[in-house]
């Protein structure tokens, strides 16, 4: 009977194998938070780059007098310059439309999105506009996680399949000739 309380009391003051047992607690959380991290910045990326190519997209219609364009032009434009969104011009979307200066109604951010059978709804409208109208451009792609089973960016809008909804809106008035 001694014996087995020595051996109890012996294998509780021991220290092998403390570092290990530190590791298998440790490297799950630091795996996690590294996960995180960089899902985000992916995330954040895409995002930048989208908000900055339509921003560039919107100078150039902006700046350039008697430009006639395009809906596919303008996507085009846009995913020359988003590198990162893979399959840029099969997921982005572009509503171009009047604002109208007597209300200022905007329409809902959740009407712009497609879903990944490629029908809108409601229809988005490609309005060009007339001279000294005030427009508003928004695009929108839905791209997938990178690490789809992180768990992260949850509480971004998705769709049915998992895909998170970017958008990016400008608002610029059509110069007068």
């Amino acid at each position: 009977m001694w014996g087995i309380r020595k051996n109890i009391r012996d294998f509780a003051r021991s220290e092998d194998a403390t570092a290990t047992i530190e590791f298998v607690i440790v490297f799950p959380v630091v795996m996690i938070l590294f996960i995180a991290v960089f899902e985000t910045s992916m995330i954040l990326t895409r995002q930048v780059m989208l908000e900055r190519s339509l921003d560039s997209a919107v100078r150039v219609l902006r700046l350039t007098s008697n430009l006639t364009t395009t809906h596919d032009e303008i996507r085009e434009n846009i995913c020359a310059n988003t590198l990162v969104i893979s399959n840029c011009n099969e997921v982005l979307i572009l509503d171009l439309r009047v604002i109208d200066t007597t209300n200022y109604l905007l329409p809902p951010v959740e009407s712009l999105c497609v879903d990944r059978a490629g029908s809108v709804s409601p229809a988005n409208q490609f309005d060009p506009g007339v001279e000294n109208e005030l427009m508003l451009i928004r695009a929108c792609a839905i791209v997938d996680r990178i690490l789809p089973f992180s768990g992260f960016g949850l509480n971004m809008t998705r769709d049915d399949t998992g895909g998170i909804h970017m958008t990016a809106a400008s608002v610029f008035v059509n110069e007068p000739d």
